[in-house]
């Protein structure tokens, strides 16, 4: 008679179990820190599996990126997301201290997105890994802002230099990069670093290798949180009486 009564409550347990479950991976484990640095970055980037290094999940604008391996013995991590999961105009939006084991980003539409995370090992190597995809937010529940509607970058040039002017919004900032390039493409690494600087706003002269070359200028500042905003390219536009 017990074991009449007791089987159609195991059954009724594990109907219900199954039906709380959702599409999301189930937690890990929170990482150690260590003082050695992992042995997952001595591979190369495709022999590496992004779902056993870190995990992305969302509600609405905001996307929870959450490191499954800890990176405390490394230099640093930048979190970059791009909207078609290639190699290609990948965003940086994050700078983060190494032991950071979690990260909130938002994004600024109800799109899917993929994101990779890049290791700063010793100072002088990275390795990047990914991508992971968050997938969309299909009913629109977010609240969507785009982070850079308010920031200004200006490049007015005459045949041999461009004056730069830069206006970011409101708050503290411990970077701020500028960057120039012959083409309006998205080749983060082949771009030329020309200024650097804490300040909210302000100007400079650049002056350019090639006279008969157009250009096209990047902005990215990261905040004192380790946010970062970018906006570009920007090409560099003759005034009418410089032309």
């Amino acid at each position: 008679m017990k074991t009449k009564i007791i089987m159609p409550f195991m059954a009724i347990a594990l109907l219900l179990a199954a039906c709380g479950k959702n599409d999301q991976p189930a937690s890990k484990a929170a990482p150690k820190a260590g003082t050695t640095i992992p042995d997952i970055l001595n591979l190369k980037p495709t022999e590496i599996e992004p779902d056993d290094v870190f995990s992305v999940s969302r509600k609405g604008e905001k996307v929870t990126i959450r490191m499954d391996v800890g990176f405390s013995a490394c230099k640093g991590i930048s979190i970059l997301r791009n909207d078609v999961g290639l190699a290609l105009n990948r965003q940086t939006v994050a700078h983060l201290p190494a032991s950071t084991l979690e990260y909130v980003d938002t994004v600024p539409d109800a799109r899917a997105y993929w994101y990779w995370i890049e290791v700063n090992i010793d100072g002088s190597k990275t390795n990047r890994v990914g991508p992971v995809r968050v997938k969309a937010d299909t009913g629109k529940t977010g609240s969507y802002t785009d982070a850079s509607a308010g920031m200004e970058l200006v490049a007015q040039r005459t045949k041999s230099s461009v004056v730069i002017a830069w206006d970011l919004p409101k708050g503290k900032y411990k970077d701020v990069v500028i960057r120039r390039r012959h083409k309006p493409d998205f080749m983060r690494d082949q771009r030329t670093i020309v200024h650097t600087t804490t300040e909210r706003s302000g100007d400079f002269t650049d002056q350019l290798p090639d006279q008969n070359a157009d250009y096209w200028y990047w902005i990215d500042a990261t905040k004192e949180d380790g946010s970062v905003i970018s906006k570009g390219p920007v090409k560099a536009a003759f005034t009418i009486n410089n032309k």
